[in-house]
């Protein structure tokens, strides 16, 4: 093995035992929550801090870039309006309310047990990693 090679695998494991801690802190706080917030924008925080760094390289503009551009964006803002219509129609923002229900209100009887909220989390930060990373 390599030198870079030897280091580029150092940095995957300690990537994923930060995720792994992550994922083991997010299941055990209690939904809404603030460590559960702080857990959830530090994160978010971090990788747009790198985002913003990054010098990506020039993407050609196609018209399949274009059309994949509009159908994310529309998905995207389509689910962040309904998110915040429901959570702000919410009589009480620190408790679930299923008459107006966030995403997270519908997960919740899914993710109710310890495994399977960290097995959530776990996804959450894989779907995140594979979008900044690609």
């Amino acid at each position: 093995m390599t030198w870079a090679a030897a280091r580029r695998f150092r940095w995957q494991l300690v990537l994923l035992a930060v995720g792994a801690a992550l994922a083991a802190g997010g299941a055990a706080t209690r939904p809404f929550s603030w460590s559960a917030t702080v857990l959830v924008v530090v994160p978010v925080v971090v990788v747009l801090v790198l985002a913003i760094r990054a010098r990506p390289e020039r993407i050609p503009r196609t018209a399949r870039l274009r059309r994949g551009v509009a159908v994310w964006s529309t998905l995207l803002v389509t689910a962040s309006a309904w998110e915040v219509y429901a959570f702000v129609r919410q009589p009480d923002w620190t408790r679930a309310n299923y008459a107006h229900p966030t995403l997270s209100t519908l997960l919740d009887p899914a993710l109710e047990h310890w495994p399977l909220r960290f097995a959530g989390w776990l996804v959450w930060l894989g779907v995140g990693w594979w979008l900044v990373s690609r």
